[in-house]
């Protein structure tokens, strides 16, 4: 049996940066980031109710602890952080329409590498490997057909945040290739580094949900 390619990949995103961002949290006005961010604000309870992924986390303010949907903590600092930083720079615009790769974006050639090898090789390796996984994510994503690629989707990671994911199949010859598009407008809301971030958290998402299909199988 031809031996996976699949990297490992685990949250890499540390606690004490989720603590500087909750830090900052507190400086902003949770009415203007609801709006801006298209995540509802409950100001009896002081806590956001943001959706990642088709999974819901409540965000407390001002402290900024980010709770999954049982309003408990758990331990993937990348989908913290991840929320901390959109919250904070949503800025309320209508989505373009007009896709760019991680390249495209301010520092992206310097950071592509890593970017390449963490998220779209991984995505690329796991759609050659398990496609009929792949297309049930899709599903649980609510996604779109992109009509790019051997498969193609669009499909929103948080209210505000739309993307596209294209994956050609490999061979014998050739190696599945992937890419991974976001909306332009994310270049005013994410810096390099959000991006990154949010590389992880869907890498993740991805893996943790094909992966129990997987074990459900065996």
């Amino acid at each position: 049996m031809k031996q996976s390619k699949i990297l490992d990949i685990d949250p890499h995103f540390s606690e004490s940066s989720y603590i500087i961002n909750r830090d900052l949290f507190k400086n902003y006005d949770p009415f203007e980031m609801s709006q801006k961010s298209f995540c509802p604000y409950d100001p009896k309870n002081g806590r956001f109710e943001i959706t990642v992924l088709e999974e819901t986390y409540f965000v407390e303010y001002p402290s900024g602890v980010v709770l999954n949907a049982q309003g408990q903590e758990f331990d993937n600092y990348s989908v913290k952080i991840f929320i901390l930083r959109y919250l904070m720079n949503a800025n309320g615009k209508d989505t373009t329409g007009q896709w760019i790769s991680f390249k495209e974006f301010p520092d992206g050639p310097l950071y592509y590498s890593n970017f390449h090898k963490r998220c779209i090789q991984v995505f690329a390796q796991i759609g050659n490997e398990m496609p009929e996984h792949l297309k049930n994510y899709m599903s649980f994503q609510k996604a779109v057909t992109y009509g790019k690629g051997d498969l193609s989707w669009q499909f929103t990671v948080t209210p505000g945040v739309d993307i596209v994911w294209i994956l050609w199949f490999g061979d014998d010859e050739f190696e599945a290739e992937a890419q991974i598009l976001f909306d332009k407008k994310l270049t005013d809301i994410f810096n390099i580094k959000d991006l990154a971030i949010l590389g992880d958290v869907l890498m993740i998402s991805l893996k943790t949900f094909t992966f129990s299909l997987d074990s459900k199988k065996n």
